[in-house]
């Protein structure tokens, strides 16, 4: 039989038949994958959840879930330990279910940095070196030193701190500087003389004091 008797067939068009209908059924299936991975039309508005504290995201991962990732800590004095300072994505934006949400909490403590050398700047160059390194200059004391307005010694509560010692942001570091007031070093002259100097320098002095004045009469 040839092909063109077999397209008269009814055996032929059934074949067609299924074929049509394999085809609509698997794209019908692709598409519907498609949409149950991407949850299409299940966008959800971000709320603004900035000032919250992380225990009170669980109602968000119970009904979106949501999850929440810290990426990063700010301290300041002003915000309390554990509140949330920024987020992503940000308020607004409109995202799907189960998206990741990046976060910045404040810390409970700031930032430990290496205590600065500071000894034998002046005063100007030490407050701009700890303002650098986020510390602040306390008290600024006065002692005798030629070195005037040059920092002597460096202290933190009272005690001398060394130069690469950890401290917390923010603390205040006391500072002796000289008032130009100290005494200078005297320097000498040392003159090398030699021994047969000194022995005929001797001899002259006693000389001069045993010598008897001349009282010739001749001289009156």
């Amino acid at each position: 039989m040839s092909f063109f008797s077999y397209m008269r067939t009814a055996d032929f068009w059934k074949q067609i038949g299924l074929i049509i209908v394999a085809g609509v059924l698997v794209v019908t299936i692709v598409m519907w994958s498609l949409k149950l991975f991407t949850r299409h039309g299940e966008e959800i508005k971000v709320t603004d959840i900035r000032g919250m504290k992380m225990d009170q995201l669980a109602p968000y991962t119970e009904e979106f879930g949501f999850q929440f990732v810290v990426r990063d800590s700010v301290y300041s004095p002003e915000i309390e330990a554990g509140t949330i300072i920024s987020q992503s994505p940000q308020p607004g934006s409109v995202v799907k279910r189960d998206r990741t949400f990046y976060l910045v909490v404040a810390a409970a403590l700031p930032p430990s940095v290496q205590m600065p050398n500071l000894v034998d700047l002046s005063i100007r160059q030490a407050a701009s070196l700890l303002e650098t390194y986020g510390l602040r200059i306390g008290q600024r004391i006065s002692v005798p030193s030629i070195a005037h307005g040059a920092v002597i010694r460096q202290l933190y509560q009272g005690e001398d701190i060394e130069p690469g010692t950890l401290i917390r942001r923010g603390e205040l570091i006391d500072l002796e500087v000289g008032d130009g007031g100290g005494e200078q070093p005297m320097i000498q002259d040392s003159i090398m003389v030699d021994s047969s100097d000194v022995e005929y320098m001797e001899e002259s002095m006693l000389i001069e004091e045993s010598a008897e004045p001349d009282w010739d009469a001749e001289s009156f």
